[in-house]
């Protein structure tokens, strides 16, 4: 008896965890087309002037985020992180999607990144 009301003890705990993980977003988190926005302002493009790939609010780290993806002129593709509950930016890459023609300029893409999201994390 003693082992079984230690089961059951112990199943509720872990379940009372797990719901906890895994309970809905709050209510204090931006929108999806706020985050759109503030991706599109740190690229300085316009809704009309870009096509979106992806937009989705992920749990990740501990935290809600969402994933922005983006096409802009030229095949240049933005890919953003941003904090669901700030609307900070948590990361950024800018890349080309014909590589073998932009080697060259992606390297300098690359480093640009590199510093960018180094400074974004430093300010």
């Amino acid at each position: 008896m003693k082992k079984l009301t230690a089961f059951l003890l112990a199943a509720l705990v872990v379940l009372s965890l797990s719901v906890t993980a895994f309970a809905a977003p709050s209510d204090n988190l931006i929108s999806k087309n706020e985050a759109k926005a503030i991706a599109l302002k740190d690229a300085g493009y316009e809704a009309n002037e870009v096509r979106f790939l992806k937009a989705k609010l992920d749990f990740d780290d501990g935290r809600y985020e969402y994933e922005i993806e983006f096409r802009a002129e030229g095949n240049l593709e933005y890919d953003y992180t941003i904090n669901a509950e700030n609307g900070k930016i948590v990361e950024f890459d800018r890349d080309y999607e014909g590589r073998d023609r932009f080697e060259f300029f992606n390297f300098f893409a690359f480093l640009r990144n590199l510093f960018e999201n180094l400074f974004r994390k430093l300010a």
